[in-house]
């Protein structure tokens, strides 16, 4: 994924002008969900049919780290997928649904609260040379409003989250799918905002920490963009095999610290999903 930055309320009032959209459209449900909802967009309240979707896969990420003297680094993903009209589970990422909404023309729109566990944040100072000395830096469960609005021009992800003494994280993501007998490819775009605490959690080096050629440094609220292309070939109608590439360029807020030396990191991932 990719992010992007300036200043700090422009990806706040972009999630707050996608959110304010989504009460002119009238619901019903979206692609998990039948119809005969009683036009009631609260999915508590809704008694559309549950239809009930589950699966399992693995995978491998592979992303070459930012920091100073760190290798590419190779992170296993477990998959596990669920999906009901309630909640929708996947990795490590799980969603509780509130609002669902279908506007016919407009597209589908879904509103969740999110809780996921990021297993690629931080480091250990052991990890490199240039982190010797550096206290580890742990990954962290964020959670916060989703929403996700699904049209036939493609489909709009954003997110607002924290982590408890982490900082905040806004995302904004745009994909649209090309489909060609059993291969699908969606090319992606996306802007992330960091907070100060983020930044200042992940890049920051204390007073503490500091040696001669790595100056104490406190980290800036910041941005990163992305770009990439993901295609899905279907061995089987139940069988997929997945291949996501991207790129990610970082803002300065990041990039000035000095246990960062590189703006851009690519990233492939690659998982197989068997759906039931």
């Amino acid at each position: 994924m990719v992010r992007f930055t300036a200043h700090r309320y422009c990806p706040l009032a972009l999630l707050a002008a996608t959110l304010a959209l989504a009460p002119a459209v009238r619901a019903e449900g979206n692609d998990t969900s039948q119809s005969g909802n009683n036009g009631n967009p609260f999915v508590l309240l809704n008694n559309s049919i549950n239809v009930t979707q589950w699966g399992l896969g693995a995978g491998v990420n592979v992303r070459q780290s930012i920091y100073r003297g760190y290798s590419a680094r190779v992170t296993p993903i477990p998959i596990l997928y669920f999906d009901d009209k309630w909640i929708r589970f996947t990795g490590t990422t799980l969603d509780l649904k509130i609002l669902n909404m279908n506007a016919g023309s407009w597209g589908n729109v879904l509103m969740s609260l999110r809780g996921t566990y990021d297993l690629e944040d931080g480091y250990r100072g052991t990890h490199a040379a240039a982190l010797n000395g550096m206290q580890n830096r742990d990954g962290a469960f964020w959670y916060g409003p989703a929403l996700e609005w699904r049209t036939a021009f493609g489909t709009l992800n954003t997110q607002f989250l924290t982590g408890e003494n982490k900082g905040q994280r806004a995302s904004l993501e745009f994909e649209h799918a090309f489909r060609l007998a059993g291969l699908t490819v969606s090319p992606h775009i996306g802007a992330e905002w960091l907070s100060h605490d983020y930044a200042d959690y992940y890049y920051d080096v204390r007073p503490s920490e500091a040696r001669p050629g790595r100056d104490a440094y406190t980290g800036t609220a910041s941005y990163v963009v992305s770009a990439g292309a993901r295609a899905d070939y279907s061995l089987t109608p139940h069988q997929t095999v997945s291949l996501d590439l991207g790129v990610s360029r970082f803002g300065s807020g990041v990039t000035d610290s000095p246990i960062v030396n590189r703006k851009t990191s690519p990233e492939a991932t690659l998982d197989y999903f068997y759906r039931f």
